[in-house]
Order: C-alpha cells, then sequence, then structure tokens
C-alpha cells in the first residue's frame, strides 16, 4: 500500500506550530515579560527561557479572537517542552544544530523519521473496514434534498389537482391547472434549511419520504403546500466510494498515535520541571 507522509491535524500541526514560534514575532506585546535570563521549564539541563514561551503566546493569540485561556497556556508550554525533547534525542544521535531555521527543519525530520519506523505498516481491509464502521459518520455526507414545491391558492381546487395527478399530468403542470403557485426551492437544499424555507411539518414530511413521493397538503405558512422529492443526496456513503479517504484517515491516526507515543517514551526518561507560576532564573 503507498504511503501519504503528510502533517499531522494535531500532534504534528502543534510541533509545527511550535517550531513556527521560534523565529516568529519579535515585536510582542508580552515584550515586558520576554527575559532571556528566566526560565519558564526546564528540560534535563536544559532551560526553557521565559522569552520563547512569550513567543509562544503571542503567535497563538494572533491566531485567535478570544483571549487566551489557561488551558491554552498550558498548551503552548507542552509544545515547547515536546520540541526540546526532541530536539535533545537529535542532539543525542548528534543531528541537531543551534540555528533556529536548522532546528524546526530537523524537528520535522526527526517527526517523519518517527512516523515511517513506527506507523510504517499496512493495514488489511478488514480492519479498515472495522474502522470505517466504527467511523461511519465521520466519511457521510451532509444530506441535501431536491424539491419542487407548491402552495394552494384555493383550497377548492385541491381535488383537480389530484385528478390531473391521477390522469398522468405532471406535478408543475397539475399545478397550473389548479392554479397553485410555484415555491422556488434551491436545488441540493440541506435538511436544516428544509424548515426555513417550508415550515416544521413540511421538514419532517421530507425526511420521511423517498424519491419519487408526493405529500400534501401540508399545513406551512402561507398556506397548505404540496411536495414532490426529486432527489435525496448524502448520508452514509459506501465503504467502497470512501476508501481512499479511509485509508487516508486511518494513516493520520496511525502517525498522531506514533508521535504520541514517541513523546511518551522521551517525556520518562527526562527530567521536566515546570515555573508556570514564577520563572526561574535561568543559572
Amino acid at each position: 500500500m503507498s504511503r501519504k507522509y503528510s502533517s499531522f491535524y494535531i500532534f504534528a500541526a502543534v510541533l509545527a506550530l511550535g517550531s513556527a514560534l521560534l523565529i516568529a514575532l519579535d515585536l510582542s506585546p508580552f515584550r515586558s515579560l520576554s527575559n532571556e535570563t528566566y526560565a519558564i521549564a526546564r528540560v534535563n539541563d536544559t532551560a526553557i527561557p521565559m522569552a520563547e514561551y512569550v513567543r509562544a503566546l503571542n503567535a497563538m493569540q494572533a491566531g485567535l479572537e478570544r483571549p487566551l485561556t489557561e488551558e491554552d497556556k498550558s498548551r503552548a508550554l507542552t509544545i515547547l517542552i515536546d520540541e526540546e525533547l526532541i530536539v535533545q534525542e537529535a542532539l543525542r544521535l548528534n543531528l541537531a544544530s543551534d540555528d533556529r531555521l536548522v532546528r524546526k527543519n530537523l524537528i520535522q525530520a526527526l517527526i517523519n523519521s518517527v512516523i515511517l519506523l513506527e506507523s510504517g505498516q499496512d493495514v488489511s481491509d478488514q480492519a479498515l473496514r472495522a474502522f470505517y464502521e466504527e467511523e461511519k459518520a465521520l466519511f457521510s455526507r451532509p444530506i441535501t434534498f431536491t424539491v419542487n414545491a407548491l402552495r394552494v391558492i384555493d383550497k377548492d381546487t385541491i381535488d383537480v389537482f389530484f385528478e390531473a395527478l391521477h390522469d398522468g399530468v405532471t406535478f408543475s403542470d397539475a399545478g397550473r391547472t389548479a392554479q397553485f403557485e410555484a415555491i422556488e426551492i434551491p436545488a441540493g437544499i440541506p435538511a436544516g434549511k428544509l424548515g426555513e424555507a417550508l415550515g416544521g411539518k413540511a421538514r419532517d414530511a421530507i425526511l420521511a419520504m423517498t424519491p419519487g413521493d408526493i405529500a400534501g397538503p401540508i399545513e406551512s405558512t402561507g398556506g397548505d403546500i404540496f411536495i414532490w422529492l426529486l432527489k435525496r443526496d448524502g448520508g452514509e456513503q459506501p465503504f467502497a466510494e470512501v476508501k481512499d479517504s479511509v485509508v487516508a484517515e486511518w494513516q493520520r491516526r496511525q502517525e498522531e498515535q506514533a508521535l504520541a507515543r514517541y513523546l511518551e517514551r522521551l517525556r520518562k526518561q527526562a527530567r521536566i520541571k515546570q515555573y508556570p507560576d514564577e520563572a526561574m532564573p535561568i543559572e
């Protein structure tokens, strides 16, 4: 099976952010806290300067419209600690450099090698199908409907409409014969918009219909209506149609889990101290 190595949605994306923070935003609103002589944490014998933490907060805030929460701040510190763990492992392997850009590339390269070694396994079709069944909603498409709708102008002509349909006249022509008013409904309207367009009772009726069904008269804002369901799209997709997406998501999660296991091993082997309440001088 061919492998597609891409950035992670969670760990890799977060670590990429963390590495980008190292070279970002010299003009920080937290400048008063940016002190290279104080540490926010220590990984083994290496201090993480307060300045790096401040850059992380600044970059994180730039992507948010709300103030940072304590959880955000904790996550920023975790990013920096994980990054330092990876750099120290690279040092142990004689791969590292003090240059920031080199460090950034090094971190990504080491992450990629971890992914290759720890998640580089083929998956059986049976395992993919089991994964698909567990996460079926993830591979479903939004349900949409294409309908024709007619509003009754005079209830006395409803029988005329039914008679025309019985005689084989099309839905639209039967509506014209009964002098109904056509209601413009966009094709492929989402289920959530049906209520806005036709009212709750009509929405519920459509959800219970199958393509080709005609329902009515149904109470609606502005008068009774008739509905012809032409098409229903979306919902659960057959495994064969979404197999490529299933494979990609399975691989992404395997890579994510591989990186998580790798970082957990590094954390267990390291001496990590955090100073979230009061930064400590760097010795």
